[in-house]
């Protein structure tokens, strides 16, 4: 779910798909773009690839519209979504998928991993540096541009029920620690006193004891 923008990585998602239907997977990939003319690169490449694209003809939004097109693309390789999404139908499409692709090749932090993880969703993310992921903890981490990298933490997550556990437990706490009443009292109030030129509140003595 994001633009239609080569950086956002829809062409190795599509190499992905591919990848795991020759290992004997039924993947189903869940699209919703924009207007961008890279859309057409995108689907033109699913088509080749021999991939079957479903696009729901259901005009209804929000979570009912949701519904009706995952019942459309029941026996699809890729679904594109062409409807908007609320913020309820975005959290039942991450906490639901396998795995969510926050993949871009240019996002340090991409909101939509946190998102993923703070429903209990997998988030996959790139080798952008994301301050939040831990890899195999707390999500999915890619370092490469090959698909055959998911195809094997996939196949090892779907082989140890304990570990998708944890890891979709794991990602929930650390999206928490993320949320904007934290981000505020660590991070934008102490750099806002700075330039205000307010000394910081004074830290317990016992905070500064050696150990």
């Amino acid at each position: 779910m994001a633009r239609w923008d080569p950086e956002k990585q829809w062409l190795l998602a599509i190499d992905t798909v591919k990848a795991l239907k020759r290992q004997g997977w039924r993947p189903l990939l869940i699209a919703r773009g924009g207007l961008e003319a890279h859309g057409v690169e995108v689907l033109g490449a699913a088509a080749a690839a021999g991939l079957r694209i479903v696009e729901p003809t259901t005009l209804q939004c929000g979570l009912r519209g949701l519904l009706q097109s995952m019942e459309e693309g029941r026996e699809a390789d890729m679904v594109n979504l062409r409807v908007p999404l609320d913020p309820v139908s975005r959290r039942v499409l991450f906490r639901s998928s396998a795995a969510v692709l926050a993949n871009s090749n240019h996002e340090p932090f991409g909101l939509v991993g946190l998102e993923t993880m703070a429903v209990g969703g997998v988030a996959c993310t790139g080798a952008t540096g994301e301050d939040y992921v831990v890899p195999g903890q707390n999500a999915l981490v890619l370092e490469t541009t090959d698909p055959q990298e998911f195809v094997g933490l996939f196949g090892e997550l779907r082989a140890k029920p304990a570990l998708e556990h944890a890891i979709r437990r794991a990602g929930r706490v650390t999206a928490k620690r993320y949320a904007w009443p934290q981000i505020m009292d660590q991070i934008l109030l102490p750099r806002l006193r700075l330039l205000a030129g307010v000394s910081p509140p004074p830290y317990p003595s016992s905070a500064l004891v050696p150990h």
